[in-house]
């Protein structure tokens, strides 16, 4: 068994998606002391999620030698669950903090939604909208007085990784594909192993029947696909577009709210960082009569976030901590 290094306080920030966790611990002067990844951390992705993050933040304590009883302070943001003040995930955030809470750590530990580290991380705590698009999809504003406002508020939902891939999959299954698209269609029906349109109809039939979460990881991983012929495929570009459409109806729903001119917006996540879809979104914020937006590359990830926050709740950080931290990002 490892040893530790008592006395050696530290933080640990946690993103738990729904396709994977990642763990960081940070001392007190802001310098990353490990980290670890491991499955999906969000509880409607995976039926093992709340084991996944449990066991990925002891996987990174193991990896520093970091004594338990040095942890000051935890924070991970969980998707899947509601913010402070909405009710608009899938689970309470008094749920969540008894679920995923860890009995090995004595230290405070706070859970919220993944959309608010994610937000702290890419516009590095300034107010703004945060663009949160992976395996699932949130819009989250966070005005100049510190509220926070989704786009589930104003019934919208844009969509996330399998929200790109259905519509590119059900473009091909209704014969929609042209010759130019012959490359993407290939590659589709190669991931489904599938010969032709009907092959890959009775393949999607068939994870259907296999479940929800079998539907999520399927679909979300054509996602990568469909962005990369965004420039070559006219069917790709539709679907990319769509989404970056509909991404962008939601930021403009928000950002009046925000309190800033131009509003300051950012990206996180698997989808929302692709440089395809960020173009489009770009140009879908683009709107006569809609406040004008200022769409920025993320100061840092969610990670990043989720680590500032835990310094802020330990109370403890050195001078310069959140600076090295940021500094000394990945």
């Amino acid at each position: 068994m490892p040893t530790t290094r008592p006395g050696r306080p530290y933080v640990v920030a946690v993103d738990a998606g729904g396709t994977r966790t990642r763990v960081a611990c940070v001392d007190l002067e802001g310098r990353r002391l490990s980290g670890a990844a491991g499955p999906a951390g969000a509880w409607h992705h995976d039926d093992d999620a709340v084991a996944h993050l449990q066991e990925t933040v002891l996987e990174a304590l193991r990896s520093g030698d970091l004594a338990r009883e040095d942890a000051r302070a935890l924070v991970a943001g969980v998707a899947g669950v509601s913010r402070r003040g909405g009710d608009h995930g899938d689970r309470s955030l008094e749920w969540a903090r008894s679920a995923y809470a860890l009995p090995e750590l004595a230290c405070p530990q706070v859970v919220v939604n993944d959309a608010v580290t994610a937000h702290r991380g890419a516009l590095a705590g300034e107010p703004g909208v945060v663009v949160v698009a992976g395996t699932g999809s949130m819009v989250l504003a966070i005005t100049t007085d510190g509220d926070e406002v989704e786009n589930g508020q104003l019934a919208h939902y844009a969509g996330g990784a399998r929200h790109l891939a259905f519509e590119a999959v059900q473009q091909v299954l209704v014969g929609a594909a042209g010759p130019d698209d012959a490359d993407l269609v290939a590659a589709l029906l190669a991931a489904w192993g599938a010969a032709d349109a009907a092959g890959l109809r009775t393949a999607a039939l068939e994870v259907d029947r296999a479940g929800r979460h079998a539907v999520t990881r399927r679909y979300g991983a054509l996602a990568p696909l469909v962005t990369a012929a965004a420039s070559t495929s006219p069917l790709a570009d539709r679907a990319v577009r769509a989404l970056a459409e509909r991404t962008a109806r939601g930021v403009l729903l928000l950002a009046p709210l925000v309190g800033r001119d131009p509003v300051r917006v950012s990206t996180t996540g698997g989808v929302a960082s692709d440089p395809a879809f960020r173009e489009r979104l770009r140009e879908a914020l683009v709107v006569p009569g809609a406040t004008p937006t200022l769409l920025l590359p993320p100061a840092g990830d969610a990670v990043l976030g989720a680590a500032l926050m835990a310094l802020e709740v330990a109370g403890e950080a050195r001078p310069g901590a959140v600076d090295r931290l940021r500094e000394d990002q990945p």
